[in-house]
C-alpha cells in the first residue's frame, strides 16, 4: 500500500490586495480598502511517498503559492495540509542566504537552519561544492555571485540536505545547460530513494521524468 507524503484537503487560500482609493472613498470607512484575491478554492491533492509531481500552469496560476502552502511558509484560510517527513523547500531564489557571507558560510548557515547536525554538515560541504561547480568562488561573498551561481548553490544545498520531500520552484529556468543536465540526473537518482519531489516548471524535459503532471488553471476570483 502506498504511503502518503502530502495530503491537501479542500483548501481555500486568499490574499488581500490594497485597492486604489479616491479621496471620496477615504472618507467612507465602511468601504474596505482591500480586495480579496482567491488563489485556491476547495483544492485537494494527495501525493504518495516517492512520487514525482510536476506542477504546471500559466504565470499567476498559483504554482509558487502551492509550494509555499506545502512548505508551511504560508497557510490556507480553510482546509488542511498534512506532510510526512523532512521538507526542504527551494522556492524563492536566494531566500535564507546572507549575501555578505561567502558561499561556504552560506552552506553552513542553510544546513543548520534545515536541522542538519554539525558533523553531517562537514561531511556534505565538499559534495555541495563539487556538485555546484563553484569551487573557485566558494570563499567569495555571495554578493559577487551571478543569479545562475546563486541558483546552483541553492539547488546543491537542497539536494544534499537529506530531504524526504523536496519542493523546487522553476529551478530549470535559471542556470546553464550543463548544470540543468546534472540537476535532472540528481533528481533521477532520487527515484531510487523514495524521495518525494514536487517541482513547478514549464521546462519541457521535466515532463519526461515525472510520474504525474498537475496543471493549474488560472481561475482567480476577486471580491
Amino acid at each position: 500500500m502506498s504511503q502518503p507524503a502530502i495530503v491537501i484537503n479542500n483548501i481555500t487560500k486568499k490574499y488581500y490586495l490594497e485597492k486604489p482609493r479616491t479621496l471620496k472613498k477615504w472618507f467612507h470607512t465602511i468601504i474596505s480598502p482591500f480586495e480579496k484575491f482567491t488563489v485556491f478554492k476547495n483544492f485537494s491533492l494527495s501525493v504518495n511517498k516517492g512520487e514525482f509531481i510536476l506542477i504546471t500552469g500559466s504565470n499567476g496560476s498559483g504554482k509558487t503559492t502551492l509550494l509555499k502552502l506545502i512548505a508551511g511558509i504560508t497557510f490556507p484560510d480553510e482546509g488542511s495540509i498534512k506532510t510526512y517527513g523532512r521538507i526542504v523547500p527551494l522556492i524563492e531564489l536566494g531566500a535564507g542566504f546572507n549575501y555578505e557571507l561567502t558561499g561556504e558560510e552560506n552552506i553552513v548557515t542553510n544546513a543548520t537552519i534545515l536541522g542538519i547536525q554539525k558533523s553531517k554538515i562537514k561531511e556534505i560541504i565538499p559534495k555541495i561544492v563539487s556538485f555546484s561547480g563553484l569551487k573557485d568562488f566558494i570563499d567569495v561573498p555571495l554578493k559577487r555571485y551571478s543569479t545562475g551561481m546563486v541558483t546552483r548553490l541553492a539547488f546543491s544545498i537542497a539536494v544534499y540536505s537529506n530531504p524526504n520531500i523536496l519542493l523546487i520552484d522553476e529551478i530549470f529556468a535559471v542556470g546553464d545547460h550543463e548544470f540543468r543536465k546534472k540537476s535532472i540526473k540528481r533528481i533521477l537518482d532520487f527515484k531510487k530513494k523514495s524521495i518525494t519531489i514536487v517541482l513547478t516548471s514549464n521546462f519541457r524535459i521535466a515532463k519526461y521524468i515525472f510520474d504525474r503532471e498537475i496543471k493549474l488553471i488560472n481561475s482567480f476570483q476577486t471580491s
